[in-house]
């Protein structure tokens, strides 16, 4: 059986690292790109829109420079954890990335997303909500700030704004 460009006593090695991986607990970003490339990822991306005074707006974050595409605006989502609950994902979103409590999450499409550069990922797009909120981190549809992560910016963005039209009717 061939088994990638491993000798045995590298490839041994390898698979005695892999099982020491908590799977409750976050990989870390290189780690995660290095699985990720050679395995399939449920992404859980929450967007969240509202009707502000400039139109549609969505709310948006700027990644840390020791995150994947660092210093880009994103919608927040996740990965979905082996063996964890999907509120536990959104827990995890609202405590690290909103910073504030998602008062509904409506599910609105499945995509299956092959060619994104850090691996294969199935997207669980979401329409959330929160109250109350008057951060800076609202921007409008037709004006989102830059450097964005593409995918998010052509894909994700667009595909929540017409749900969130169609959710308006």
């Amino acid at each position: 059986m061939e088994t990638q460009n491993f000798n045995s006593e590298e490839f041994a090695t390898l698979i005695k690292l892999l099982q020491r991986i908590d799977p409750h607990k976050p990989l870390g970003t290189e780690l995660y790109d290095a699985i990720a490339k050679v395995s399939l990822s449920i992404a859980i991306e929450a967007l969240t829109l509202r009707r502000g005074k400039n139109g549609i707006e969505i709310f948006l974050t700027k990644r840390s420079e020791k995150e994947a595409y660092p210093g880009m605006w994103h919608s927040p989502g996740t990965i979905r954890r082996p063996g964890e609950e999907l509120d536990d994902a959104f827990l995890r979103l609202e405590t690290r990335e909103f910073k504030n409590k998602l008062n509904s999450k409506k599910f609105v499409k499945f995509s299956d997303c092959p060619n994104e550069e850090r691996g294969h990922f199935f997207l669980l797009l979401y329409l959330c909500c929160i109250d109350n909120d008057n951060s800076d981190n609202w921007f409008p549809f037709d004006n989102l700030p830059e450097p964005m992560v593409d995918h998010h910016k052509d894909y994700l963005i667009p595909e929540a704004v017409k749900a969130f039209k169609l959710q308006e009717k």
